[in-house]
């Protein structure tokens, strides 16, 4: 058989295991309908957010964050809600959501490692695309949450091969994608647009989260905006020294994502000081119970 046909045919049966998103509680899908709209009433939004004790204390502590500033504390839902606006609760709902996908895998081993990472390429993606004043900054906050769902789905599809590679990566400091595609023919990224493509995200995010290790693009052009921030994303979470020990640059300006946003050492600099203090503040909402 072709081999060409052949990878097509392996990673068409992975994805149509895996069927639709799995179901989650009624009040994470009204809460994502509700803050996907900018009228949406906010009553509505703080009744919905009530009925899950776990996501009102998320919600709490967001806004109590040192990074919004605030000289006293947020003890009301409404108060919270207006600190944070609609576009960053709906990331935070959408990023419980995920979660949910991490703590019901059945690979423990390795579920952990890439939650955190996920959580961490999230944040370094949305702190990259203020500090270059992107317009959709929770877009790549989410498409950084999901730039690795193809690990999972590999993870839970392959498991005993799936643990042997992160084995060898981590021993090695190798890379997962030339690990993969010498398993598999094919790599995570594949399998994370594909499976993003066959839950109808929008083209943007399917795009970034296929071709964060497609690097350099085509001679001539330039990667899209969102592609090359969760490329960086990607390599500046890696940084932070969460997750798996694999592969990462030494220098990140020096990266073609990096030159592409006219990020320079300071800059990145910045970003990465950000980072840790972002990821030590916000890391408690989302740790996994394993």
């Amino acid at each position: 058989m072709n081999k060409v046909l052949e990878t097509k045919r392996n990673l068409d049966k992975i994805i149509s295991t895996i069927g639709d998103l799995p179901a989650t509680p009624a009040v994470i899908a009204t809460l994502m309908n509700l803050t996907s709209d900018i009228n949406a009433d906010i009553e509505k939004i703080i009744r919905a957010i009530r009925a899950d004790q776990s996501l009102t204390a998320k919600v709490l502590k967001m806004s109590n964050s040192s990074f919004y500033g605030r000289a006293r504390e947020v003890k009301t839902l409404r108060e919270a809600i207006l600190i944070l606006g609609f576009m960053t609760l709906h990331s935070l709902v959408i990023a419980t959501s995920t979660q949910g996908l991490y703590q019901k895998s059945t690979n423990s081993r390795i579920s952990g490692k890439l939650w955190e990472h996920a959580f961490a390429c999230a944040l370094a993606s949305r702190l990259i695309a203020q500090e270059v004043k992107y317009p959709y900054v929770e877009e790549a906050f989410i498409a950084g949450l999901l730039h690795d769902i193809g690990k999972l789905v590999l993870s839970q599809k392959a498991a005993d091969e799936y643990f042997r590679i992160a084995q060898k990566v981590e021993a090695t400091g190798g890379a997962f994608a030339d690990a993969e595609t010498a398993a598999f023919s094919f790599t995570h990224a594949d399998v994370g647009s594909l499976l993003l493509g066959k839950w109808s995200f929008p083209g943007e995010l399917i795009e970034a989260v296929g071709n964060h290790h497609q690097f350099p693009p085509p001679e001539g052009a330039l990667p899209a905006p969102l592609v090359s921030i969760i490329h960086l994303g990607n390599f500046t979470a890696k940084k932070l020294g969460v997750g798996f020990t694999d592969y990462r640059p030494d220098n990140l300006s020096s990266l073609l994502s990096a030159r592409s946003l006219d990020l320079d050492a300071d800059r990145l600099a910045a970003v990465e000081q950000k980072l840790r203090e972002h990821y030590a503040s916000e890391q408690e909402l989302f740790k996994l119970k394993n």
